[in-house]
């Protein structure tokens, strides 16, 4: 049984090998290489093995991509697709995927080899199944922080230029070029779809829907009034900043106020779940007795039960909305 467990593992480890050498071969995101593909000029100047290699990487890329559009022909698949956007990483669906069932399935047999016992393998499957998701949600909240605390420097810089000449989608590309990411990568975005046949409003749209922030939201509604009634945009764009600054730094206040219940938060949802994992690899035989048919099963699902009920409680209590 060990080794059918090792051969598991290392179909699992070529598999992710796989997905990474196909995103290598790509090499940049779509958007990335729509550019690349109107502005480089590299394809004359390869050699004919070059041009070869190129085609088949690039008929390698076109199974992913064709599998990644059934995929995401599914409204799951879609959502994910959207998230793996809002956490900055340049995967498809069909990528994420593949890593997440080479994580589920080494999590597994991992657990398998050390504890020799199929209840430890299974939960340890779960575990390492849900530790991609969980990597792409602090992802995404890192980034939209990030994002945010950016939004009252982009704001002065956007009125500034438009007071100094530029119009908006102007204004928007000296953002992009000068702005640090991730606001000068999403606003790049929005100038390579203008230029790609997007209106700009539809641009700041997909912004709005791509990065998910509720400040942004504002913004991308204040730009659309004005383009519908007129008036002083660089004003009404200081005036927006000023009341985004006020709330970065109002919740800034708040998360210092909250940190230590924060993390108290944490530690009490997380430290009973480490104890059990140690607890089943040192001593599989009793800690497997917690699931055995009978009114024992109940203290597993009830610990559980009761945990996700605190730690949602905490967090209700210490999210305070500005």
């Amino acid at each position: 049984m060990g080794i059918v467990i090792l051969v598991g593992m290392l179909i699992g480890l070529a598999v992710l090998l796989l997905f990474v050498g196909l995103a290598q071969t790509q090499g940049l995101a779509t958007p990335d290489r729509l550019e690349e593909y109107i502005t480089d000029q590299l394809a004359q100047s390869r050699s004919r093995p070059r041009r070869r290699s190129a085609r088949v990487s690039e008929s390698a890329g076109e199974l992913v991509q064709g599998l990644d559009k059934i995929l995401r022909s599914v409204g799951a698949f879609d959502s994910l697709a959207y998230a793996l956007q809002r956490a900055g990483l340049r995967l498809t669906v069909t990528e994420y995927l593949g890593i997440w069932l080479f994580s589920l399935a080494g999590a597994a047999a991992a657990g398998y080899l050390i504890s020799r016992n199929w209840i430890a393998a299974g939960l340890a499957g779960v575990f390492g199944g849900l530790m991609p998701h969980v990597f792409v949600l602090i992802r995404q909240g890192s980034r939209l922080q990030a994002f945010n605390n950016q939004l009252g420097g982009v704001l002065m810089q956007l009125s500034g230029s438009m007071r100094a000449g530029y119009g908006l989608l102007q204004a928007v590309d000296f953002v992009a070029r000068e702005a640090l990411p991730p606001a000068g990568v999403e606003f790049a975005q929005v100038v390579r779809d203008v230029k790609l046949g997007s209106s700009l409003m539809e641009a700041l749209d997909d912004l709005t829907v791509r990065v998910g922030s509720d400040d942004l939201s504002l913004i991308v509604t204040a730009i659309r009034i004005h383009h519908e009634t007129g008036g002083n945009l660089a004003e009404i764009l200081e005036t927006v900043a000023e009341t985004i600054r006020e709330r970065v730094r109002i919740k800034g206040e708040l998360r210092s106020l909250t940190a230590q219940q924060r993390i108290s938060g944490y530690v009490l949802a997380g430290l009973p779940i480490v104890m059990f994992f140690v607890l089943m690899l040192i001593n599989p035989q009793y800690e497997s007795n917690l699931f055995a048919p009978g009114p024992t099963l109940c203290i597993p699902i009830g610990a559980l039960v009761t945990m996700l009920m605190g730690l949602f409680a905490i967090r209700f209590i210490i999210s305070i909305e500005v």
